[in-house]
């Protein structure tokens, strides 16, 4: 079955309400047991196809993927990053008297660019600077 617009906004309506009210598992949110019931988001979107949407979602084109010229770890996501980056620079401009800190998200996955500082409290994480 095909998709349009208005159900890949959901998907991502959902994904942001998953962030609201956490559970371990995707699936447990369609669960039907009491104890970790979540009614809302089944009544909105069957579990087969919120998995069947996730499973195709996709940000980036792998017949154009040229390793020479894009940054192999980040090229799924870039047409999100670029975006959001656009979006962030119209929103704001840095005046006069600003700080910029960089804080050490803790992450205890798998990822490729984890950063080692030992001064800081959770010592292995991802690096980001805040303004």
């Amino acid at each position: 079955m095909d998709t349009n617009l208005a159900e890949m906004k959901t998907l991502v309506g959902l994904l942001i309400l998953q962030n609201t009210v956490q559970k371990p598992d995707n699936r447990m949110y369609f669960s039907k047991r009491e104890s970790t019931v979540t009614p809302y988001l089944s009544q909105i979107m069957t579990e087969k196809r919120f998995h069947l949407l996730l499973k195709f979602l996709h940000f980036a084109d792998n017949s154009k993927f040229d390793p020479d010229q894009h940054q192999k770890k980040l090229y799924k996501i870039q047409p999100i990053l670029d975006h959001l980056k656009s979006k962030f620079s119209s929103l704001y401009t840095p005046e006069r008297s600003i700080c910029v800190d960089e804080s050490l998200l803790l992450w205890k996955g798998r990822l490729g660019w984890i950063q080692y500082i030992p001064s800081k409290r959770s010592r292995f994480g991802v690096k980001n600077y805040k303004l």
